[in-house]
Order: structure tokens, then C-alpha cells, then sequence
């Protein structure tokens, strides 16, 4: 026996489930109380790349490329070679984190500190076996930290302070390095794309005065 199920009741559930998908899609990228009170943003909001551009174009970008999307409230980077995606502000002195995690077993990315417009240099590599390495640049004390990544498919947290010259880099909550050396005193934070599928979350950003 088939029960008749009144249209409304179905337009009504379809809507309560989109709004609990954008909902969670939203919630996943808030801010804990414990980052508000420290003075943390959030850089993305988890629906569209808004504070955010590629090759130093509009913000938020009319058109995305190819390689780039927002889907299911995350930053979903395809591959391809360019463009990288950048911060539509730059920054001085900041503390920032970010979720990431790769799709396949290999991977390659990275991101960029202070920055030009078009992020290219500064870069700390998000490459397999290489990760924590320091390109475009020149620093002392930068590594690879290969061991302190999670497996394919698991989330890892990174964790990045500019201050002055000096960088310190954090993995899933380990201490990787601390650095000095760096020239350039104000910049763009970008995300680089290349040859992998890799997807990024809480994207988080306090700047700091130089007292800090």
C-alpha cells in the first residue's frame, strides 16, 4: 500500500534540509570563544572566497578559476598549476592557523607569508616528504617536518607566527621550527595551487602590534 505524502510536507522537509546543510556548512568555519577572545577573524567565511582573489585581481572574484571552488563549507583546491588563491589584504605582523588535508596520496601546495600581490615567494611547502620546507625566500631554521603531518585523508592543523623577522611554525600542535631572516616586512597570505586535489578549513588570522 503506497501512503500519499502531501506536497507541502515535501517542500517543507527540502527546505529544512538545505537550511541545515548551509547551516552546518557555516558553523564548521565560527570561531571557538576561545579564538574570539584572543583576537582572532575568520579569513573564510565557508560559502564563497570573499577577502579573497587570484592573481592580485577583484575581491571576491567575479569568475573562479577552474581549480578553485567552495563546496560543503570548505576551500577545495582541484590541482592545476595556477592561479593561487591570495589574501585580498596584506599583513604585517600576524598569528595565523588553517585546517588541510589531502585527497590523494600525494599532494602539493603551500603557503605563502608576506607575500607579493600575486603570491609567489615566501612560501612554506605543503609538498609530500617536504612539508615545513621554506621557499622563495631566505630564512635560518626553517625545516622539513615530514613526520609531524597527519595521513592522507586525516585533517592537519597548521599554525604560523610573523613577527618582526622571525617565523615560528606549528604542526598539529608540535613545535616544527623557528626562524630568522625574513626580509620582508609586509605582505599577502596565499594558498598555492598545484598538481593535487587538497581542501582547506578555519582559516584563522589575529594581527598583532608590534609590542606583541
Amino acid at each position: 500500500m503506497q501512503i500519499a505524502v502531501p506536497q507541502s510536507a515535501v517542500r517543507s522537509w527540502t527546505v529544512f534540509v538545505c537550511l541545515l546543510f548551509v547551516g552546518t556548512a557555516t558553523l564548521a568555519d565560527e570561531l571557538s570563544k576561545e579564538e574570539r577572545d584572543a583576537g582572532f577573524v575568520a579569513m573564510f567565511n565557508g560559502k564563497d572566497f570573499t577577502g579573497w582573489r587570484f592573481d592580485g585581481k577583484e575581491s571576491p572574484p567575479k569568475e573562479l578559476p577552474d581549480n578553485w571552488k567552495v563546496e560543503d563549507g570548505l576551500i577545495k583546491l582541484s590541482g592545476g598549476g595556477k592561479p593561487h588563491l591570495g589574501s585580498a589584504k596584506s599583513y604585517r605582523d600576524f598569528e595565523m592557523k588553517f585546517e588541510w588535508r589531502s585527497v590523494k596520496e600525494n599532494y602539493n601546495s603551500g603557503f605563502f607569508i608576506r607575500s607579493g600581490e600575486k603570491v609567489g615567494a615566501n612560501q612554506i611547502n605543503l609538498a609530500k616528504a617536504h612539508e615545513g620546507a621554506f621557499i622563495g625566500g631566505k630564512i635560518t631554521g626553517a625545516k622539513e617536518v615530514p613526520q609531524l603531518q597527519k595521513k592522507p585523508g586525516e585533517w592537519n592543523e597548521w599554525r604560523v607566527l610573523v613577527v618582526g623577522e622571525k617565523v615560528t611554525f606549528w604542526c598539529n600542535e608540535q613545535l616544527a621550527w623557528e626562524a630568522t631572516g625574513l626580509q620582508t616586512k609586509e605582505g599577502y597570505i596565499g594558498l598555492q595551487a598545484e598538481g593535487a586535489p587538497l581542501e582547506f578549513r578555519k582559516l584563522r588570522i589575529r594581527e598583532l602590534k608590534p609590542a606583541e
